[in-house]
Formats: structure tokens, C-alpha cells, sequence
């Protein structure tokens, strides 16, 4: 069965505030996913705000374990709940008013399906306007789709689901990777619109422990993106040059097909 709302946080409740109302008014259920060390100020949170039977918590094993570990996690705890399909938001982003967010969770439950994004408004940019006036899903040839997305949970699991080790950088990309080289393509509806309510790299967040320092920051992502290029080095740009991925050469090795499917190349699912 679907599905319930996923949203991984740390330190950010002043997100939360913004972003929380309109997921609630869905009616599906939201999991927060938080460390050990904020679960009390959590809880606090949601019944300051009366969400109590709407929003439940859960708390990752350990603290300080970044991103690819709390994803990997919502994967693992939506499947013993039952959950066939999720959506993983981003803790700073919403859907827009007027927009049918549970459209991934539909989508997402397919048993050809691996994830399928929300589209936000700069992807209008990467596509000269078409998507404006696309509506469905539709396969995604480059590098996005990731802030807010529906995922299948058991093609996630089969394909290996989040990677713990990439903590700073590039877990739900890898995801979209190992999921490519299975044979699962990555797509977006056109028709699920979200909004963030912070700008990139405010406060708080999964590379908050390395606000204030940069050369820290920068070390955290190296030490990722040295992982994936090890993994992908024919499609990855190399950790000390600025990041790059052959999206499409790499469809184009595991998905032949795939422009058949694309309608920003003149295909159709």
C-alpha cells in the first residue's frame, strides 16, 4: 500500500514551520526522521503545533551520520511499516498551492518505477519552457528531480537503496545511478510543483557540523565524490575538478532505448 511523507531533518525547525501545513494538508501520513540527539525537541515541536496523530517520529540509531545513512533509513522503516511507496522531501522545501503532491505516490508504486521528482521552477530554464507545458511524467534525462521525489520501495531496496558513506554529498544521484545501471530510468511529473522556503545553504541542515567552515565542508563533499568517481569514473567527473555527470552517455549504455521514451527528445512513455 502507499504511501506516507518522509521528511529526513536536522535543525531546522524554523523549516519545519513553513513547510510542514501544506504536507499536512494532504491527509497522508508524515514521518520526521530526526537524530537521537534532537528526537526530544522534535516531539516538543509537533505537539506544540497539535500534530499529534498526524505526524509520528523516528529516530535514526546514531547521531551526526549525514544524508545517505537518515535516506537509507527512511527506505528501511517505510518498508516494515508496508509503505509500497514514499515521498522524500527535503526539509526546506513544499508543494506549491494548488498542485496534487500525492501524484508521486501513485506514480512511484508502478512496479516499473524506481523515483519519480517533483519539478521546481528553474527546470522551465533547463528546458527552454517546455515542461511548463508538459503535464505527466516524464523521463528525465539529466541531473535532477531530487528535492522532493516519489520512490518505489522495493525496486529501491533492490537496487541497493541510499548509500551510508555518502554523507555530505551526491546520495539521492547515486541512487538515480545504481538504479540507471538496473534499468530503471529516473523520471519527473510535470504536473507536481514544489517551492523551497530557504535559500541553498542556509543554516542548519545535513552540513550544518560544517557551517563556519569551509575548508571542512569542501573535505566532506571531496571525500564523497572521490567514493562515486571510484564507482563511476567513464561518467563522473574527478573529486578535484568541479562536479560534472554524463547523465545521458550513461542512459545511453544502460537504457539504449531511452530517448524513445523522453519527451524532451521527441519521445512518449
Amino acid at each position: 500500500m502507499s504511501g506516507a511523507i518522509y521528511i529526513p531533518t536536522l535543525s531546522r525547525i524554523d523549516s519545519l514551520i513553513k513547510i510542514m501545513p501544506a504536507w499536512l494538508e494532504y491527509g497522508y501520513p508524515i514521518v520526521l526522521v530526526v537524530d537521537p540527539m534532537e528526537l526530544k525537541q522534535h516531539v516538543q515541536f509537533r505537539d506544540d503545533q497539535g500534530w499529534q496523530g498526524y505526524v509520528s517520529i523516528a529516530r535514526v540509531p546514531f547521531n551526526d551520520r549525514g544524508m545517505g545513512y537518515k535516506r537509507r533509513y527512511c527506505v528501511q522503516h517505510a518498508y516494515e511499516m508496508g509503505w509500497d511507496s514514499i515521498i522524500m522531501s527535503d526539509d526546506d522545501h513544499k508543494p506549491r498551492a494548488g498542485t496534487e503532491a500525492g501524484l508521486l505516490l501513485n506514480v512511484a508504486e508502478k512496479p516499473d518505477m524506481l523515483g519519480i521528482g517533483a519539478t521546481v521552477q528553474i527546470y522551465a530554464r533547463f528546458t527552454g519552457g517546455r515542461i511548463n507545458d508538459m503535464h505527466g511524467p516524464i523521463l528525465w534525462p539529466g541531473g535532477a528531480g531530487f528535492s522532493v521525489y516519489g520512490l518505489n520501495i522495493r525496486n529501491v531496496l533492490e537496487v541497493g537503496s541510499f548509500d551510508p558513506e555518502l554523507h555530505s554529498f551526491g546520495e539521492d544521484a547515486e541512487l538515480r545511478r545504481e538504479g540507471i545501471a538496473s534499468g530503471f530510468p529516473w523520471y519527473v511529473h510535470a504536473d507536481v510543483r514544489v517551492d523551497a522556503v530557504n535559500q541553498r545553504n542556509s543554516p542548519g541542515g545535513f552540513m550544518a557540523k560544517y557551517d563556519g567552515s569551509l575548508a571542512a565542508r569542501t573535505a566532506a563533499e571531496r571525500e564523497c565524490r572521490a567514493l562515486i568517481y571510484e564507482r563511476w569514473p567513464q561518467y563522473v567527473s574527478h573529486p578535484d575538478k568541479p562536479p560534472r555527470m554524463a547523465w545521458q552517455r550513461m542512459l545511453s549504455d544502460y537504457i539504449p532505448y531511452w530517448r524513445n521514451l523522453s519527451a524532451l527528445h521527441g519521445g512518449s512513455l
